[in-house]
């Protein structure tokens, strides 16, 4: 029996803290909501968006020990109701932001709808080091961006509850990259579009993961396990 296998290594492993980590997708956008926002970084929040997050805040049952917060301004908008509630608890903005790959110069005063060919062409190209354009981000890039993300979520592994506030693709992202964590990124472009539709994220809808013994998991979202990506067989 070596020392991992020992009845005290169990325990010690056991006793370990856990550390909760909540995953927000910012209210309804104007953008969402069919308008056209000067840029994507500054697409604000509508009506409905302040009162999606409010409600959030509102029914929010946790005490957290820090918030996360994307630089877009959807995304702190949503975090303001919540962070006013408890306004002794730390924050911090992580490059948690959305992805997006058009070139903004080309698509600012287009709407998501007048954007569609533009973005189904992105995704048929099937290229993840295409680069669109300054202002732009590859899909490699995004990722590999993600990938930073949850490798320094798992470094911490000191308890608490941690509340992030962040962008739909980037949920989808997490998801990815802890269902198949050994997948090419060329693997996750071609699935990443159709998972995001199947598994769509609502406005303020949560997921969550947890950090264990310096590693970060999903919880529950168990109907993801049925998802398997071209060209695999089974999940990590």
């Amino acid at each position: 029996m070596t020392d991992s296998d020992s009845p005290q290594a169990t325990v010690q492993t056991s006793s370990l803290p856990i550390t909760r980590v909540l995953l927000v997708r910012h209210g309804q956008s104007l953008a969402n909501a069919g308008g056209i926002p000067a840029d994507h970084i500054t697409n604000p929040l509508t009506g409905l968006g302040h009162e999606q997050a409010k409600s959030f805040a509102e029914s929010f049952a946790a005490e957290p020990t820090l918030f996360l917060v994307s630089p877009f301004a959807r995304a702190r908008q949503t975090s303001e109701p919540l962070l006013q509630r408890f306004p002794s608890i730390p924050v911090e903005e992580w490059p948690i932001h959305e992805f997006h790959y058009l070139e903004p110069e080309r698509h600012n005063g287009t709407s998501e709808e007048q954007q569609i060919p533009h973005m189904d062409r992105y995704w048929q190209r099937g290229d993840p080091t295409y680069f669109d354009g300054p202002g732009a981000e590859s899909f490699s890039a995004f990722m590999d961006r993600t990938r930073d993300a949850m490798k320094r979520l798992s470094r911490l592994n000191t308890g608490g509850y941690i509340v992030m506030f962040t962008h739909g693709f980037v949920m989808q992202a997490f998801r990815l990259l802890s269902l198949f964590p050994d997948a090419t990124d060329q693997q996750l472009m071609a699935n990443f579009r159709r998972f995001h539709f199947v598994n769509f994220i609502h406005n303020t809808a949560s997921i969550e993961f947890e950090v264990v013994n310096g590693r970060i998991r999903m919880v529950g979202q168990q109907h993801l396990n049925d998802f398997m990506l071209q060209g695999e067989t089974s999940h990590a």
